[in-house]
């Protein structure tokens, strides 16, 4: 009963944070037109380094596509439906947190679906563009291509509240915080397998590109129930100990107009 209580607040919540960031619809469209070109620019340097190199690591184009579609979808789905995730640093910093705190609801899941972003749909659209253009939208690899969107956007959210979450114990990092989190996304649109040794031991870890990207093209080049097992299970892992991190640094959280910590 409790979670169904739970689901129905956040899908009122997130009904209003979608309204809401597209109320201005002529901003809301250029924005997003305006993501989906400089995405497909961006594909575009792969299209032309593609046609010099035939395969990077024994990844071809059509991998390369079917990796930018899932981490572009689901970093898409992360901005649309958790959006608050970004501004997490500063609601803490700024002692914002007491209005949730004051509320009988999910404090982590009210702050990160307060916020819709716009430019989330962006990156959406270019999901399914690169889909169509892949040819990647047959019977066998559609719910592998979704589940990766998904885990994809479960691990970017995961990684921003943790991110966020350190100003906790550091103080006022909140740009630090953001450009972590950005890395993210920007390694996760390469083949994680080009790096080697501690580097892509990092890549699955401290900036968990591998989960996002070359865990799900893998899993469509070759699929098997363990590679799809160790897909979601890692993405689970990430979310919980983003929630364990989050709520072991509210401990430290003094309320107010401005962030303490408490010793």
């Amino acid at each position: 009963m409790h979670f169904l209580k739970t689901l129905r607040f956040f899908r009122a919540l997130l009904h209003t944070s979608i309204r809401a960031s597209i109320s201005v619809r002529s901003a809301f469209l250029l924005e997003s037109a305006l993501m989906v070109l400089n995405n497909l620019i961006f594909l575009l340097m792969w299209w032309i380094f593609f046609r010099q190199f035939k395969q990077i690591s024994g990844w071809t184009m059509q991998d390369l596509i079917a990796l930018n579609a899932m981490g572009m979808g689901g970093y898409g789905l992360m901005q649309i439906c958790f959006g608050g995730v970004r501004q997490l640093s500063r609601i803490i910093l700024n002692g914002d947190l007491d209005s949730f705190m004051t509320q009988p609801k999910n404090i982590l899941l009210h702050l990160a679906g307060s916020k819709s972003l716009s430019k989330g749909w962006g990156h959406l659209m270019t999901s399914f563009i690169l889909i169509l253009l892949g040819n990647l939208a047959t019977v066998s690899t559609i719910s592998l291509l979704l589940i990766g969107m998904l885990c994809g956007c479960l691990v970017f959210t995961a990684f921003g509240i943790i991110a966020h979450s350190l100003v906790f114990w550091f103080g006022s990092i909140e740009t630090v915080s953001k450009n972590y989190c950005d890395s993210l996304f920007l390694f996760a649109l390469y083949p994680t397998n080009i790096y080697s040794g501690t580097l892509q031991l990092v890549m699955f870890t401290l900036i968990p590109a591998g989960l996002i990207g070359y865990m799900p093209v893998e899993l469509l080049r070759s699929f098997s129930w363990a590679k799809l097992l160790s897909l979601l299970g890692s993405s689970l892992g990430f979310f919980f100990l983003a929630f364990f991190v989050f709520y072991r640094g509210l401990k430290r959280y003094e309320s107010g107009n401005q962030f303490g910590m408490r010793l």
